[in-house]
């Protein structure tokens, strides 16, 4: 019964999947060409002395480690659009149960000798693999980018850093479909629950970029989880990876514990 709640849970994604994933991917194509474009001509200087003032201030010397072929292969992974489209598709999956709760779906579900935490469970599982399957395109559209199109002689971004930026995706988008599979337990719509997520998710990113420019929001940054996926500091080996995964999958697994329990006493 578990295996075909998952199937049927995967068929109903499968098509807004399946688009997201070649659009990250395409998007990470088009970042190869774009980078080797750059780097036959020699122009990351320029790219650098054309960057605004506002720029340079704000990305300092991470402005130097994207300006060049290694870092800017990697930018995919930092882009905000990339970011929260994943963090968003990871949220939408997980919202699932209420919307069968709204379809009044659960009743024929639960009519048959199946417990309510398999329901949980399976928009788990499903929401972690499909992120998981989101973050494996985009590797394999970098080096299938890299391998066809990178200009001889350019220096390729470590594997590992390539996979902790993957792996550092994926955490943040965990956290936040644990959120919103929470936030499913206690809306009675679907779009509710997803749109108090999807709103959460691009505050917490503004916080990031506001306190990036103004001081005194700095204090409060630890509040996001997008604080602990510092792209640049990742790229320049400096950050504390250990430190920052389990961080993100600290309130992964309290979000997810509490929406066991609240599914299990939900009025349905």
């Amino acid at each position: 019964m578990f295996s075909a709640l998952v199937m049927r849970s995967l068929a109903r994604t499968r098509n807004l999947f399946i688009v997201l994933a070649a659009l990250v991917a395409l998007f990470q194509v088009l970042i190869v060409v774009v980078a080797s474009s750059f780097e036959t001509s020699r122009s990351f200087d320029a790219l650098i002395a054309l960057a605004p003032a506002v720029v340079q201030r704000s990305l300092g010397s991470s402005l130097g480690v994207l300006a060049t072929f290694t870092g800017m292969v990697m930018m995919a992974y930092l882009h905000p659009i990339v970011v929260l489209t994943v963090v968003q598709f990871a949220a939408f999956v997980a919202t699932e149960p209420v919307g069968e709760v709204e379809t009044w779906l659960v009743d024929l579900v639960l009519a048959r000798p199946i417990a309510r935490h398999w329901i949980v469970t399976r928009t788990l599982v499903v929401t972690f693999a499909l992120t998981v399957a989101l973050a494996v395109a985009m590797l394999l559209a970098t080096w299938g980018g890299l391998t066809l199109l990178a200009p001889a002689g350019a220096r390729w971004p470590a594997v590992s850093t390539v996979v902790s930026l993957a792996v550092h995706l994926v955490l943040v988008a965990w956290c936040f479909g644990a959120l919103g599979l929470l936030a499913a337990t206690f809306a009675r719509r679907r779009g509710t629950a997803f749109a108090f997520v999807a709103v959460t998710a691009v505050c917490l990113y503004l916080l990031i970029a506001i306190a990036d420019a103004w001081t005194p929001a700095a204090p409060f940054r630890w509040i996001s989880p997008f604080h602990y996926f510092r792209g640049f500091a990742i790229i320049g080996g400096t950050a504390p990876t250990a430190r920052n995964l389990f961080v993100l999958a600290v309130p992964t697994v309290a979000l997810s514990a509490l929406a066991y329990w609240r599914f299990a006493r939900q009025d349905l």
